[in-house]
């Protein structure tokens, strides 16, 4: 067998093999378990596998690995066969060159000069615990950071039922069929619930129609041997006809009770509604557009993994499938990458370029063709454009605009126009970088000519800022501002910071001068990372008179000051309230005495049941009406960050359950530990609350402690903050610099890693194991 070749044999079934390419599987053998007996560590071919996967390594995935072991194939490569040396020594945890021999080289250039007879058709047969996604066809997604090619699997709607079916087959045996347009999903549908469902049969792969007699025999052979086996048939269609599953194949794999597992494209369903194979499936539709809850999961996952490819798959879902573009984007970016050259489909390309181009330069509607066709040959590569034989326009656009074998293509029609599919712009922009000479001065020009209309102007300026290019944000945002325009006076202020913070305060002061409210509030942004607080606190408060709900929220509550954590992103130093005195760790004392009093936690417990008492009463009043701090008051809700002040009637209701948990914490002994970002958030206010209950209200107290004994740290309420809260990111919510904080994606949110704080999270445990009964209902 072919070295690199997916085809080798079932390791437990495998023939003997001989000569050096037996000696390096021996070798191979030897070393695994050699660093299972040293290493601190029992290492798996799983974990081995995924050891590859990081930076400057080689990925080998894990059937490979079972495969030196056997001497079903050889490394496809040195440096394949370093990467796996190198990751066995760090899931081992044995020292750095533990593995470091000249003998390996030595025996991997035997095992590559050994001649070997090219063996006859044959199946791929392994566990089906042993597969790789990848190997079986699934489609390749642009490689992450880490250099995983498969993204997180999303479950789809369709996955309860065929994995119900697969268990069925499982004892019983049956045919399971996967149908979609092609990048719905299928083939990573079929992949997860038969790995999920069935990890210990074995998986016969054919890999070739000529091969389908020879997986059944193996499929047949495995039955007697007591083996349950899934024939794995991706793209079914291709194993099916005349050369292909005949009547006598489909008896012998129902006598033998095996799952056939396989994928076919919609079309070609249609093209064999009589084949035997096809009859006797159960049948599941993988839709191409993902439904409501899919994208609900999706989102779910990207919260928790922030994997760009996902949210680019998100951002598309309207109109293109999740796994549509996770899959087809790198085949049409390469397509694009490989076009012009001689007898390819330069002018397509450069038409695609052009529109590219002309997106990220903020022209982000549909372009007409007669634009493309004006800077396409611009695009054209080399001095004399002649030399590649472009192919005339009629037929270029046809290419760019044609899907090669998917529903999405280069150039999308849209409306009257064109618009490149927006993964090429991400891939570009990834392979490029922005920069002040990412876009040709040109592209800029047109930009500018072109995009006469407001929102147009607002994209240009911010495609250039994004790109360095400060003097096209001004040319862009300049004839709104001389026209008075509010938001281009802002806009030229926020963008003009990172260049010349002079210029873009005298910008936002035209604009405070011209009544706009939120211009006072970013310049108070503007002095705090100047590190001016003093001028900071005074813009913030001229913000909050002026009506600014934010700095109004900020200056009401008087929140108490966030931890000192210095944030400095790369343009604006945001720093934060005065350190607090750092504890030199010398305190001397008991650790079973260290803790808030009884009289303490009872005025805790009770201000948490006020503030439920109060939530609910509120409820009844404002339902899912926005408060503020004017007419649409609410003493509690309104006390809350303003990203909170437009959540529905159900968001409320959970956030009042925060503080009868809290309370039925203390209620059963327990200290009141919160387990999400809403009861933080009603810790805050709880303990806001309390000391004010011992301030103005002493009889009250007084007869809630009684028969309590008086200690010297009754109603230390800073003590309570540092044992009852992790940290108090929450509060960033309050501060008029920091607004936006809550996007996971945003700069200053990652640069923090801060989690939790956009509105529909609070409610989201921090940790599984300290969740609370999603049973438990509510008080009222």
């Amino acid at each position: 067998m072919r070295s690199g070749s997916i085809g080798f044999m079932n390791p437990e079934n495998a023939a003997h093999p001989t000569g050096a390419r037996d000696e390096l599987a021996r070798a191979i053998k030897a070393a695994v378990d050699e660093a299972t007996r040293e290493g601190s560590r029992r290492p798996t071919q799983v974990q081995i596998a995924k050891a590859t996967e990081g930076k400057y390594r080689h990925r080998v995935s894990k059937s490979a690995i079972s495969a030196w072991q056997s001497g079903g194939r050889i490394p496809e490569s040195w440096a394949a066969l370093s990467s796996f040396l190198r990751a066995l020594e760090e899931t081992a945890s044995l020292p750095q060159g533990r593995l470091d021999d000249p003998k390996w080289v030595r025996l991997y250039e035997r095992a590559c000069a050994e001649q070997v007879p090219e063996p006859g058709p044959q199946a791929v047969t392994l566990r089906v615990r042993d597969t790789d996604p990848l190997e079986l066809k699934v489609h390749r997604a642009r490689t992450a950071e880490g250099g995983n090619a498969v993204p997180a699997y999303v479950p789809r709607d369709v996955d309860p039922a065929v994995r119900r079916a697969m268990s069925r087959a499982g004892q019983h045996g049956g045919v399971i069929l996967l149908v979609g347009d092609s990048t719905a999903g299928k083939t990573r549908c079929a992949y997860e619930a038969m790995t999920a469902v069935l990890p210990d049969h074995l998986l016969v792969v054919p890999r070739h129609v000529t091969e389908v007699p020879e997986a059944v025999s193996a499929v047949t052979r495995s039955a007697k041997a007591g083996e349950r086996c899934v024939l794995w048939l991706n793209d079914m269609e291709r194993y099916l006809g005349p050369e292909g599953m005949d009547l006598h194949g489909v008896r012998a794999l129902r006598t033998a009770k095996a799952t056939v597992l396989g994928t076919m494209r919609t079309r070609m369903h249609q093209q064999f509604p009589d084949d035997g194979l096809v009859q006797l499936a159960e049948t599941f539709q993988v839709e191409r557009l993902w439904s409501p809850p899919e994208l609900d999961r999706a989102r779910e996952e990207l919260y928790e993994n922030r994997d760009p490819r996902l949210r680019l798959a998100l951002d598309q879902a309207a109109d293109f499938g999740v796994a549509e573009t996770l899959a087809t984007g790198p085949q049409l970016w390469q397509r694009l990458c490989g076009a012009s050259v001689v007898n390819g489909n330069p002018r397509g390309a450069a038409l695609v370029w052009a529109a590219i181009d002309l997106a990220l330069a903020g022209l982000t509607d549909p372009l007409p063709a007669e634009l493309l066709e004006e800077l396409h040959e611009d695009y054209l590569p080399g001095r004399n454009k002649q030399l590649l034989c472009p192919e005339p326009l009629d037929e270029a656009l046809a290419w760019a605009t044609t899907p090669p074998d998917a529903v999405t293509r280069l150039l999308i029609p849209d409306g009257p126009g064109l618009r490149a599919f927006d993964y090429l712009l991400d891939a570009h922009l990834r392979a490029s970088g922005t920069s002040p000479d990412f876009i040709p001065e040109r592209v800029w020009e047109t930009a500018l000519r072109v995009g006469t209309e407001r929102r147009q102007r607002f994209d240009i300026a911010l495609a250039a800022h994004a790109n360095e290019r400060i003097d096209i944000s001004r040319r862009a945002l300049r004839p709104l501002a001389d026209a008075g325009d509010v938001d281009g006076l802002r806009g030229l202020g926020v963008l003009c910071e990172r260049e010349d913070r002079a210029e873009a305060a005298q910008w936002l002061q035209l604009a405070c001068d011209a009544g706009d409210v939120l211009s006072h509030r970013l310049m108070g942004n503007l002095h705090f990372r100047q590190q001016d607080r003093v001028a900071a606190e005074e813009w913030y408060r001229k913000a909050a008179e002026a009506g600014d709900e934010v700095s109004q929220s900020y200056y009401r509550g008087e929140p108490t000051p966030v931890p000192t954590r210095a944030p400095q992103t790369p343009d604006a130093p945001l720093p934060l309230h005065e350190a607090d005195e750092v504890d030199d760790g010398e305190e001397d004392w008991e650790e079973e005495d260290y803790g808030p009093t009884p009289r303490t936690l009872r005025i805790l417990r009770a201000a948490f049941g006020l503030l439920a008492d109060m939530a609910y009463d509120e409820l009844e009043e404002i339902g899912d009406a926005r408060v503020d701090l004017q007419d649409n008051y609410a003493f509690l809700f309104s006390d809350m960050p303003v990203l909170t002040w437009r959540q529905k009637t159900g968001w409320r209701r959970q956030m009042a359950r925060c503080f009868d948990d809290l309370a039925d914490d203390i209620e059963v002994g327990n200290w009141p530990l919160p387990t999400c970002t809403g009861e933080e958030m009603a810790m805050h206010l709880a303990l806001d609350h309390a000391s004010s209950m011992v301030t103005d209200e002493p009889d009250l107290v007084t007869e809630l402690v009684k028969g309590l004994p008086e200690e010297p740290g009754d109603y230390d309420w800073e003590l309570c903050m540092t044992t009852f809260l992790e940290d108090t990111d929450v509060l960033f919510l309050y501060e008029p610099w920091s607004q936006g904080i809550e996007d996971p994606h945003s700069p200053l949110n990652q640069h923090l890693g801060i989690a939790g704080l956009e509105a529909d999270r609070w409610f989201k445990p921090f940790y599984e194991g300290r969740a609370r009964d999603p049973e438990r209902g509510f008080r009222r």
